[in-house]
């Protein structure tokens, strides 16, 4: 383990020094992380903040395996049979050595990220004197809130089943920028830390602009950009959204209500429904429902891992697409703004319908342009819905997203939970929290994505082996 940490910190430093090459200067926005003496200057933190998003857009993160690839697979999104390049994956047979990389580069870019936020948290308090204590306290908020998210993260893949275990071993939780490794905690204790963790960076964005200018805002700070557009980092709203997704995966119902309510609230103003005409413009569809998301990053290869992965010209062993019949009764009608412009039947090559909700659209000048969402309004109030004390407030919910989806009313006699599943099902595909419902749920059956068939699921599908030297080290 202590071998695996030091890796860890030999590829950040290796980063952070990268980062003083003119060539990360030319990435929009400039991601790049640098070393230990950056913290002179106000430029070159910011840099070190855009470098932490940077590994987030990551493919091993949020760039590819934690939303569209590996975690939709393991939910059984796709149709990965045999001889499928992923039908490995889609087996659970987490033994076989090319699922192990997968999930073994996961982990590491992970707490690789989890080094590097650390460390930029230390760094920071001790040259108190670069940056206003408002502009400081705004980059920790964001700081600690990536720490909670990635942790939680991990947890939810390589945790057990904690509405089952939540007392059994899952991972490290790292609080501080060191080689020497950490003990494997129980899930409670990495809840009860990103819960702190989440709670701590709320506290330091109470004055977020973000409140008062919402998530396309300009800077409060006279002359600096760097802190306009909160939408793109992890702002206020975004993590009082995730302490509710947390609290809901804890199996804290009433709190998650109470919190989910309270996001939906206070951003009501900042937060629109996307309109009919937004969701399906023949032109430029804003198929990710941008206005809706209280937090995305810029992601400049969203079109090409689109094409790489969902493109109709892939061939049938290589393309992330559903078999025919699991898309053809996703949707209960066409009029749901989630469909048509995201489905669609290719021209060639394929008789089901393929993936475009990350194609690029012909308006080169459309705000939500190479943006991938991660937290969003939708989610709350599958959140309130779940844990409403009732059935009619949970309807309430319910049919409030359905109709600002083109969707009619449900009634209260429908069954509340599997209408919930249906709205996961439809809003977060290609989003990477379908997996992570039927873990938190243990749900002993789940359909299989090769198939009309269901497939049993257990601990030893639903939890990621450790990498192996993190269970050579607990042994």
């Amino acid at each position: 383990m202590k071998n695996y940490i030091y890796k860890i910190t030999i590829i950040a430093t290796m980063v952070m020094m990268l980062g003083s090459c003119s060539d990360f200067l030319d990435v929009e926005p400039k991601d790049k992380i640098l070393g230990e003496n950056v913290y002179n200057s106000e430029l070159s933190i910011n840099n070190v903040v855009n470098g932490i998003y940077l590994n987030l857009a990551d493919k091993n993160l949020y760039g590819q395996q934690l939303s569209m690839d590996a975690v939709e697979i393991l939910g059984q999104q796709y149709n990965t049979a045999n001889p499928h390049v992923k039908e490995k994956i889609g087996s659970y047979s987490y033994g076989e050595n090319n699922v192990k990389s997968v999930f073994s580069a996961i982990w590491e870019k992970s707490y690789m990220t989890i080094l590097t936020v650390n460390k930029f948290i230390v760094d920071i308090d001790e040259n108190p004197n670069v940056i206003s204590t408002e502009k400081s306290d705004i980059l920790k908020g964001e700081a600690y809130a990536i720490r909670a998210t990635l942790h939680f993260d991990l947890l939810r893949l390589y945790g057990p089943i904690y509405a089952v275990n939540p007392l059994d071993k899952s991972i490290p939780y790292y609080t501080e920028p060191q080689v020497k490794a950490s003990p494997i905690l129980p899930g409670t204790q990495v809840i009860d830390k990103v819960l702190a963790d989440l709670d701590m960076s709320l506290e330091l964005l109470a004055n977020d602009p973000v409140l008062t200018l919402g998530p396309n805002g300009a800077s409060p700070f006279q002359g600096d950009t760097f802190y306009a557009n909160r939408g793109q980092r992890l702002n206020y709203f975004a993590v009082k959204a995730l302490k509710a997704r947390v609290l809901l995966y804890a199996g804290y119902k009433e709190e998650a209500f109470a919190v989910a309510n309270e996001v939906i609230n206070a951003g009501t103003a900042f937060f629109p429904w996307t309109t009919l005409s937004e969701a399906t413009d023949v032109s430029s569809p804003d198929r990710i429902f941008s206005k809706e998301i209280y937090f995305f990053f810029f992601f400049s290869q969203l079109y090409a891992t689109q094409a790489r992965l969902f493109d109709y010209s892939l061939i049938s062993v290589a393309i992330y697409a559903p078999i025919a019949e699991r898309s053809n009764t996703l949707f209960e009608s066409d009029n749901d703004y989630r469909n048509l412009p995201t489905w669609k039947i290719p021209p060639a090559n394929h008789a089901f319908k393929t993936f475009f909700k990350y194609a690029d659209v012909n308006d080169k000048l459309k705000r939500f342009r190479f943006l991938q969402p991660i937290v969003k309004k939708a989610e709350m109030y599958l959140i309130a819905a779940e844990c409403a004390p009732d059935n009619t407030t949970a309807f309430t919910y319910l049919n409030t997203l359905r109709n600002n989806r083109g969707l009619i009313d449900l009634d209260e006699t429908a069954d509340r939970d599997n209408e919930i599943w249906n709205e996961y099902k439809r809003e977060f595909y290609g989003e990477g929290q379908l997996f992570f419902f039927y873990k938190r749920l243990n749900w002993t059956d789940i359909p299989d994505g090769n198939s009309d068939w269901w497939i049993p699921m257990s601990p030893s599908t639903y939890v990621v082996p450790l990498p192996d030297l993190e269970k050579i080290y607990n042994n």
